[in-house]
Order: structure tokens, then C-alpha cells, then sequence
């Protein structure tokens, strides 16, 4: 092949390889270019004690124009010009990201730094293959973070409900700490039985517990321990129940008479925190129960009312009425159940009403009827002589 041939098939492959390059693109750009930044790199754990493996975990970017193969990463403890360890990322595809990870152990309590250096086939950017960044190893300052939340954060008396959350120092989270979870009353004692947990590898845990019988606000307490560390995080748990009362006895006459039907009307409140199904009014003459009504639902804040019949009695009644009486309702309060009144009953007019019309129209017969036998005897009488 002549001189000249072949310098027509370079510049014809020149032609072919500048035809893949779009306009204004510089040709370094096909090239792979691997970067990395001090953000890039992570520890498992910002405040190991000494003698504590740490993770450190490396993530590895490809800015440039063509995939990235066999890169190196390369870790280096403070000043040491020998890394302590090197992996390597099969390919990075462009404009993705690789990562590497290995462990590390501080043997001192002090400030490390950790180096980290990549590279990678055809790179042709090394100012972007170096980052760095400080942990510390001993025993380090501050409480643990503790975030706690209620799942449901509002129940019923002795139901189960899950106490949840993170233990952190700093923004570190806290693997292996071990969480004690406590349910506490409004005087700061413990009731039941804490629950254990321990965080996972993201400083999570998880705890069931039971919710006390009485209604009320209570103080949900997680106290977290790790490497000497302690922190605590709160929640509020509320304990609903109905509170069912009476707050109105009222009658249709204020004065009734004996005889009268009196139509007596009590107001039914649900006082409490959760809604109640639906429950018996009972109506007494005294001690006498003469009526039992039942009322509808009641959501808590609510009222409704209920009405009995009551044949009036001449005298002075106690009239009450008592919501649940037979207890059928579990409620934050049995004993405000009831509501008394007294209703005065007057006598009909007349002197004793019908009773004793009748009384004095039985007298009088009896008279007629002895007043009619005496003459008839007479007669009898005065025929025989």
C-alpha cells in the first residue's frame, strides 16, 4: 500500500471517530474520569471507642465521557504514605457511581484522619481523585438522641401499642444500644412491666407494650445505653374511656298532683375520652325502680336525652336516674353515674280526691239502705198488732 493510501485511510478514520464527537465537545471527554469528595466518604461510626471495627464506606463517581474500569481505591491512615488497605471497582458505568468499603480500627483514643485516593484505566483527571475526612476514637461528649414515637398514640384501657423510634449521637446512628421502654403515671411511677430493645444497624428499635387500665395521659419513657453513653426520648400516651353522667333530671310538671302522669326527662353527657356505646338510663321512685330507658351512642363531649313515665304519688319524692346501672359500660368514673331531685306531689282537691268521695258515697248508702230496713220493720210491725 502507498504512502498516500494510507494517509487517506487515517484521515478517513479521523473523519469516522470526530463524526461521534458532538459539536463543541472537547475531545477529552471520551475518556473515563473517576472523582471522589471528602462528602463521599462515611463511617459506620463517627465516635467508635478504641478497638472498634468501623466501617468506612467509599463512594466512587464517573464524570467523565466513557465507562470506567478497574478502578483502584486506595485508604491511607493520617500522614502514612503506604495505604493500609486498596479495593477495586470492576466498572463504573458514565455518569454512575461505585462504592467500596473495608474496615478500619483506631487503637488510640484521638482524631484520625482517613485519606482516600482513586484511579482508574485511561483516566486522564487526576485533580479530583483525593479526599479526606476526620473520626474520632475515644469516648466522646454529649447524650444520645433519643426519637420516640406512639403507634396508635391514643388506645384503649389494656390494649397493645408499639413504642418506636431512633438512638443517635450527633447524626450518627447508634447500632447495638440497648433501649429500656417505660410507661409511667402522671406522679412519675412506673406501670406494668418495661419493655426491652435493642437498635439495628441503623439505630432503630421496636417495643410492645401493654396500656394501663386506667384512663388518663401517661409518660412513655425510652432510656437508651451505648459505649457509656445514655439518652432518654418521651411520648405521651392517652388512655380514653367513656365517663358517662346525668346532668338534668327534669319533669313535665313542677307541681304535679297525685294521679298525674309526670313525663321525666334526664339528660344523658359522655364526660369522657372515647365514645360509648349505647347504654341503659334507670329511673327510681326512691329506692323503686320504675323505668329503664335506653339511650343511643354517645361520642365523648356528647349528650342526648332519654324519657320514663311516672304516676304521681301524693307526698315528697326523691326521683333519680342513673345511667348504667348494671355496670355494663366500662367508664374512667362508676361513681358519678347518678342524678337525684326531689318533686313535691299535691294532694287533689276535695279532700282526699276520688278515694274518698267514694269513702263518704259508700257511708251514706249504707245509712239509706238502714234508714229503709228501720221502716220497713215498722211496718211489718204495726200489720201484726
Amino acid at each position: 500500500m502507498s504512502l498516500s493510501a494510507r494517509y487517506t485511510m487515517a484521515a478517513a478514520a479521523a473523519l469516522v471517530v470526530l463524526s461521534l464527537v458532538s459539536p463543541g465537545v472537547p475531545a477529552g471527554l471520551l475518556a473515563p474520569d473517576v472523582s471522589i469528595s471528602d462528602s463521599d466518604i462515611s463511617f459506620s461510626n463517627d465516635f467508635p471507642k478504641a478497638f472498634e471495627t468501623v466501617v468506612i464506606n467509599v463512594t466512587v463517581h464517573n464524570v467523565g465521557g466513557m465507562d470506567a474500569t478497574a478502578v483502584t481505591v486506595w485508604y491511607y491512615q493520617d500522614n502514612e504514605q503506604l495505604p493500609f488497605i486498596q479495593k477495586t471497582i470492576a466498572n463504573i458505568p458514565v455518569n454512575g457511581t461505585g462504592t467500596a468499603s473495608t474496615n478500619w480500627i483506631g487503637l488510640v483514643p484521638k482524631a484520625y484522619t482517613i485519606n482516600v485516593k482513586v484511579n482508574c484505566t485511561a483516566d486522564t483527571n487526576l485533580a479530583n481523585n483525593a479526599a479526606s475526612k476526620s473520626i474520632t476514637v475515644g469516648t466522646p461528649s454529649g447524650p444520645l438522641v433519643v426519637v420516640l414515637a406512639l403507634d396508635p398514640a391514643s388506645c384503649d384501657p389494656e390494649q397493645a401499642f408499639w413504642a418506636n423510634g431512633t438512638v443517635k449521637l450527633a447524626t450518627q446512628a447508634q447500632p447495638g444500644a440497648s433501649v429500656t421502654v417505660t410507661v409511667r403515671d402522671r406522679n412519675g411511677v412506673a406501670v406494668g412491666t418495661p419493655a426491652q430493645s435493642t437498635t439495628d444497624t441503623n439505630g432503630a428499635f421496636a417495643a410492645c407494650l401493654t396500656a394501663p387500665k386506667a384512663a388518663g395521659d401517661y409518660k412513655v419513657e425510652a432510656a437508651a445505653s451505648s459505649g457509656g453513653l445514655n439518652g432518654n426520648g418521651t411520648g405521651t400516651l392517652r388512655v380514653v374511656l367513656p365517663d358517662l353522667i346525668i346532668t338534668i333530671v327534669a319533669f313535665s310538671s313542677a307541681a304535679p298532683k297525685e294521679g298525674d302522669d309526670v313525663k321525666v326527662t334526664a339528660t344523658l353527657r359522655n364526660n369522657g375520652t372515647a365514645a360509648s356505646e349505647g347504654a341503659f338510663v334507670a329511673f327510681y321512685d326512691g329506692s323503686s325502680k320504675f323505668a329503664s330507658v335506653k339511650a343511643d351512642a354517645l361520642p365523648a363531649g356528647n349528650s342526648t336525652t332519654v324519657t320514663a313515665t311516672w304516676k304521681a304519688i301524693e307526698g315528697t319524692h326523691e326521683i333519680k336516674a342513673a345511667a348504667d346501672p348494671d355496670n355494663k359500660v366500662s367508664e374512667s368514673n362508676e361513681e358519678n353515674n347518678a342524678l337525684t331531685v326531689p318533686l313535691p306531689v299535691k294532694e287533689r282537691p276535695g279532700g282526699g280526691g276520688d278515694n274518698t268521695i267514694m269513702i263518704v258515697g259508700v257511708v251514706v248508702l249504707i245509712a239509706v239502705v238502714a234508714v229503709v230496713a228501720v221502716v220497713l220493720l215498722r211496718r211489718r210491725k204495726a200489720k201484726a198488732e
